[in-house]
């Protein structure tokens, strides 16, 4: 029989990319927590194909970008084609600006197995198969979850936090009673993913047909994943027979039934839980959005949260945060994840063009824009993906920034620095914690003079950018002056990051005490408390 903890300060429900996540950040902030999957062994098949940069980042945190990443695929960018297959908009490979590349194409299974591997190493026994949660309870200070092993036996475990990473049909969110809202497509379609490609050229394609949209897109391994929207009174049972993929697959690929690892109908959502948490059960993942796989942040969305989520955990229970920072988790994910469900949307009005009338207002805008090769380069390269910023939250002065330009409330920059011979990504040396980082010589001598190294439990580290090329010995250079560009807004202060990578706060080398003092008591007072003290400040 399983050995289930009776009390354990979090558990996960679900041994998917964000639930495994979620474990291997928790533990690298030291925090037990035990991962509850309702089936028997791991999934063998691929559903996720794209980790994006910020995805890269959050593996990162424990080592994973190190050892798996190697084994997958950087995009070159995509390319867009009308019924003609004439090329008609091209996007690029991006820059690196978070230090990894912006599309990432790997295998599931194995991503999945590396994250297990990781967990398993760090924290043995914390992954339990054929553990089907029957109940999740709020009480006061705790949850309780019930859970039934494979053998049939029921399981009660006493927890501070339930996090729910148990999918679209999230049965967690069906027992809290928290609807979705949003959009489902009309439109089924049919996701085929092959090995041995002919094509095996590194870009997506999209094939913006007004009667059958397509998609293509590169897999490791010499893959390749094609995805087909259904036509009226085509039925699942019908696409799934060889002799139609065959048909179907001709123009791009011979058909062979042994390069075909994985076919399957589905439709796609643009949906969000009305609300992402209840008492001490926060949804993630699918579990609260579901985005349209044109973008290819469904997956990543949900890594998102759980970085956002971990580090929160682990300020509350190492370092005596107040509760109420974990009601952040929904303030700063809703907008962001909802913003890139509507990227995904607008991508797919694109992709799947709703009849001739749609096809001729794309064809008619391309042409009008060619005067204009700035504003066709901001479309057509998508410039209008949302950058990586909070407008509300745990943020110091989000409200009323210095400048136009400020980082705070915007996830900071990862360029490559050197220090002596050593060239490494900037998180590298930054750590899992809490990062100071000056880049004059008054915020240097500040942070020289501190001798605090921890914050709500978490590390505190500091460090000196040498963004002004002064040569300064005990900083750290940039590799490449241009990516460091968007710290000069603040090189005459200080920057406080969390350990999520978003800049917290911007102040003068003289106010280093008291804004970690403000940081503090940003976490541990409760709402009530932080209110009253503002209003007598």
């Amino acid at each position: 029989m399983p050995l289930y903890p009776k009390d354990i300060p979090v558990v996960i429900v679900g041994a998917g990319p964000t639930g495994l996540t979620a474990a291997n950040l928790l533990a690298v902030y030291g925090i037990d927590c035990v991962i509850l999957e309702k089936n028997a062994g791991p999934m063998d098949l691929p559903r996720a194909l794209v980790i994006d940069d910020e995805g890269a980042r959050t593996m990162q945190v424990f080592g994973l970008d190190k050892t798996y990443l190697k084994d997958t695929l950087e995009g070159v960018g995509s390319r867009y084609y009308d019924d003609e297959g004439n090329c008609f908009a091209e996007t690029a490979r991006g820059s690196r600006n978070f230090g990894f590349a912006k599309r990432i194409f790997f295998f599931q299974p194995e991503l999945e197995a590396a994250l297990r591997d990781v967990s398993a190493e760090t924290s043995p026994g914390t992954l339990h198969f054929g553990a089907q949660v029957t109940d999740v309870r709020n009480g006061p200070d705790h949850a309780l979850v019930t859970v039934q092993d494979a053998d049939g036996h029921s399981h009660q475990i006493r927890t501070q936090w339930v996090l729910a990473c148990d999918g679209g049909r999230s049965p967690t969110r069906e027992r809290l009673g928290i609807p979705m809202s949003g959009n489902t497509y009309a439109e089924d379609w049919i996701v085929v993913d092959t090995v041995n490609d002919p094509d095996q050229t590194l870009y997506s394609k999209f094939f913006c047909s007004g009667s059958r949209p397509t998609v293509s897109v590169p897999a490791p391994f010499g893959g390749r994943r094609y995805e087909f929207m259904l036509q009226p009174g085509e039925t699942r049972e019908q696409v799934l027979e060889d002799g139609f993929l065959e048909a179907l697959m001709a123009p791009y690929r011979p058909y062979r039934t042994k390069d075909i690892i994985r076919k399957t109908v589905y439709r796609f959502h643009a949906r969000m839980a009305e609300q992402f948490q209840s008492g001490r059960i926060q949804l993630m993942g699918d579990a609260a959005h579901l985005t349209p796989p044109f973008a290819g942040q469904g997956m990543n969305a949900g890594l998102r949260d759980a970085l956002n989520v971990a580090w929160k955990l682990a300020a509350i229970l190492r370092g005596g945060a107040d509760a109420h920072v974990m009601q952040n988790y929904e303030a700063e994910r809703r907008k962001p994840a909802w913003d890139m469900i509507q990227l995904a949307v607008a991508m797919g009005s694109i992709v799947m063009p709703a009849g001739r009338d749609q096809i001729m207002f794309r064809d008619l805008m391309m042409q009008a824009l060619e005067p204009f090769p700035a504003v066709k380069d901001w479309l057509v390269h998508m410039r209008f993906k949302p950058k990586p910023r909070y407008l509300e939250g745990l943020f110091l002065d989000l409200d009323t920034p210095l400048f136009d330009a400020s980082l705070v409330g915007e996830m900071i920059p990862q360029p490559e620095v050197q220090k002596g011979s050593k060239v490494q990504l900037l998180d590298d040396v930054t750590g899992p914690g809490f990062c100071l980082i000056a880049q004059n010589a008054a915020g240097a001598s500040a942070l020289a003079a501190l001798e605090q190294d921890t914050l709500l439990g978490l590390p505190l580290t500091a460090i000196t950018l040498d963004t002004m090329g002064s040569g300064d010995l005990d900083a750290l250079s940039p590799v490449d002056p241009q990516a460091i560009r968007p710290f000069l807004t603040h090189r005459d202060q200080i920057m406080l990051v969390r350990p999520d990578r978003y800049c917290a706060a911007a102040f003068f080398p003289e106010a280093l005490s008291a804004t970690l003092e403000r940081c503090t008591a940003l976490l541990t007072q409760s709402d009530t408390a932080r209110k009253a003290a503002e209003m007598t400040a």
